[in-house]
């Protein structure tokens, strides 16, 4: 009988021993999925939220649900780039509201001078103002010449580049630019579903040959 009851009680201990190991391991797969989850959530169009909260050269409005953004770098001691600047405005002018968007990396010596530019030159997209660049995507590969350009989709994802005297033409071909990047996201959803018909038709041929 003691030997019995000393058997049980071992049991007893090595069951209560393993359910704590068991809890803590489905704590931290619900807390790693959880963890997941938020990510998935907080997750943000890249360029929008990198120039969230970024101090702008003069109050513009920032277009937040553009496809392309294209990110330019410039500064008015340039002489390119002073000389590129009525046609970049007047490209800009076409493009304001639509669905792509300009925003300048200004790199001038302090916010006063770029603003006194910016006014001048009648630059009416966003501007970020001198020092607070940091943080915005600008993957540019190329030679350093000024102005320079990165085109993006709204996830950060590069579409194309260019430098000194061909940034205006460039920007010009945004229409293109914005076709060409919704035409690939159909396809992608296309082949998507595709792909979803073929699981689920491979999945309903299996149940059936289980039922039979």
């Amino acid at each position: 009988m003691k030997k019995i009851l000393g058997t049980m009680c071992a049991l007893l201990v090595a069951s209560f021993a393993v359910q704590p190991l068991a809890a803590v391991a489905a704590d931290k797969q619900k807390s790693d999925e959880k963890t997941e989850a938020s990510a998935e959530d907080a997750e943000l169009p890249a360029v929008p939220a990198s120039l969230k909260d970024k101090k702008f050269v003069l109050p513009v409005k920032l277009n937040t649900k553009a496809s392309v953004y294209f990110i330019y770098q410039s500064r008015s001691t340039c002489g390119i780039c002073v000389a590129e600047a009525p046609e970049i405005v007047k490209i800009y002018r076409s493009m304001h509201g639509k669905d792509a968007e300009l925003v300048m990396l200004n790199i001038d010596a302090n916010k006063d001078v770029a603003a006194k530019w910016a006014k001048s030159s009648k630059m009416k997209f966003p501007i970020v103002a001198p020092g607070e660049g940091k943080g915005v995507p600008f993957p540019y590969t190329g030679q350093g010449l000024l102005p320079c350009m990165v085109a993006l989709d709204a996830d950060g994802n590069k579409l194309g580049e260019a430098n000194a005297s061909g940034v205006a033409a460039f920007l010009a071909d945004w229409r293109k630019m914005v076709r060409d990047l919704k035409k690939e996201k159909k396809a992608k959803a296309k082949e998507e579903a595709k792909r979803l018909r073929e699981e689920k038709k491979a999945a309903d041929s299996a149940d059936s040959e289980e039922e039979s």
